[in-house]
């Protein structure tokens, strides 16, 4: 345990470290970009959004006559008139999780690198853009992404290869941009990334934001294996609205609200359902299998003003599910509803941001990041038809998890977060055992670059 936290602690070094050094905003040479403004996100940026380096320079960024250049967004490797480019970056995220209790009523204080992520994104000939992610975080090596997106018709862009399926509003934030360190326990009945393709656009000033595709997958909370086929698809459309996107009403132009499903097919085992320190608090019978239709539905909604952000959403999850020769429909919901405020006044939003004064304690007081205070709520509940037969009695049958969160963006590189949740569970008979209810203090360094 000792060993851990000495890691953990030789993390925070690092970061400080790199906090202290990276000077954003001050001027250098060697191909480094210090005058070009941050690059301001679409209307619905997430981990399956085109490439940041589909975005071409401003004019305002310093001028690059050499192919490679290194740059505040990363490594760029570009044609002359950058209309080919790739560029080169990715981030790391270490957590430290303390635990009061979990659910078999112990404590199990855990160190792990939870994503390491290199980044190769970029675009050919002006015409599609691409992106290659892996992951080596958890000991456990995979591509997270592999796609190549069609961009010559900006309203109709198609996607092909593994990327997110475009359902869940807080599942569609980039990793890098979570308010918590994990995402709520509703996101579990919402699938994550999967082969498939995709039609997606935005209409009148990115006031309809529209994505529609086929993939092969169907699970809820699952990452598919790149180079493993599933017996399971599934077709999914989503539409958000951001009707003040045009207005001159500053105060809801980030008011967006929408409404995404999918309808498929699921044939095989049917993954649980976890905590939000990954302890799996519910699952089916090992008899049982997924075998039929498989349908979701989640309305959803989000309002960024100034210092404070609010999202929310609706998850309904139905299913096909056999054991010993009977089929019963399962429908499985969950909620949540998470916000946070910026109490160092820097603008929130759902995309991501960087903070407008970074971490130079040399320089006053008022260039320490932003600070971030957050909140969540979330709720899941299991279908009573699923006991006994395709689930045991003595599992949950929901679970209520409550969490406040402080996070530190030393600058554009570094964000700290420390998070505490509590989730306690309702079983599905009162005759059963009750899990302990979980707190979990959980710590996270990220650099990103």
């Amino acid at each position: 345990m000792k060993s851990k936290k000495l890691i953990f602690a030789n993390v925070m070094l690092a970061a400080f470290a790199a906090a202290s050094f990276a000077q954003t905003d001050s001027p250098t040479s060697n191909g480094l970009s210090t005058n070009k403004p941050p690059v301001s996100a679409p209307a619905l940026v997430s981990d399956t959004s085109a490439p940041a380096a589909a975005i071409q320079p401003t004019s305002t960024a310093a001028h690059h006559t050499g192919s490679v250049s290194f740059r505040r967004d990363g490594l760029w490797f570009s044609t002359s008139d950058e209309s080919t480019h790739l560029q080169v970056h990715g981030y790391a995220q270490a957590d430290d999780r303390m635990f009061w209790s979990n659910t078999h009523g112990e404590g199990l204080d855990t160190f792990l690198f939870r994503r390491i992520r290199p980044l190769f994104e970029g675009t050919l000939f002006n015409q599609v853009d691409f992106r290659f992610m892996p992951d080596f975080g958890q000991y456990n090596p995979q591509i997270q992404e592999a796609y190549l997106e069609l961009k010559t018709l900006p309203f109709a862009k198609l996607r092909v290869g593994k990327f997110k399926e475009p359902i869940g509003l807080e599942v569609l934030r980039q990793d890098r941009d979570l308010t918590f360190t994990e995402r709520s326990i509703a996101s579990d009945l919402l699938p994550l990334r999967y082969v498939g393709a995709q039609l997606s656009g935005s209409i009148l000033g990115k006031s309809i934001n529209y994505e529609g595709g086929y993939f092969a997958g169907s699970s809820d909370g699952y990452n598919a294996v790149f180079t493993q086929w599933t017996h399971a698809n599934e077709g999914v459309a989503r539409v958000f609205l951001k009707p003040f996107a045009t207005t001159s009403v500053t105060g809801l132009q980030e008011f967006g609200f929408g409404i995404a499903g999918s309808a498929g097919a699921q044939h095989g085992p049917i993954a649980g359902l976890k905590t939000p320190s990954q302890a799996t608090f519910f699952k089916y019978s090992s008899t049982a299998l997924a075998d039929g239709q498989h349908n979701r539905l989640s309305p959803q909604a989000y309002y960024y003003a100034g210092p404070v952000g609010v999202i929310g959403e609706y998850v309904i999850s139905s299913q096909d599910v056999l054991n010993k020769g009977q089929i019963g429909r399962i429908r499985n919901e969950a909620w949540e509803v998470q916000g946070s405020v910026m109490l160092t006044g820097d603008k929130n939003s759902y995309a991501g941001f960087h903070p407008s004064d970074s971490f130079e304690p040399n320089r006053g007081f008022r260039h320490l990041g932003a600070v971030e205070l957050a909140f969540r709520y979330s709720r899941v509940g299991i279908d009573p038809s699923a006991f006994p037969l395709f689930a045991s009695s003595t599992t949950a049958q929901q679970a209520r998890a409550a969490g406040v969160g402080l996070n530190w963006h030393l600058n554009r590189y570094v964000k700290l977060m420390t998070d505490y949740e509590h989730t306690n569970f309702g079983m599905a008979s009162i005759k059963a055992t009750p899990l302990h209810s979980e707190d979990v203090l959980t710590s996270r360094v990220q650099l990103a670059f």
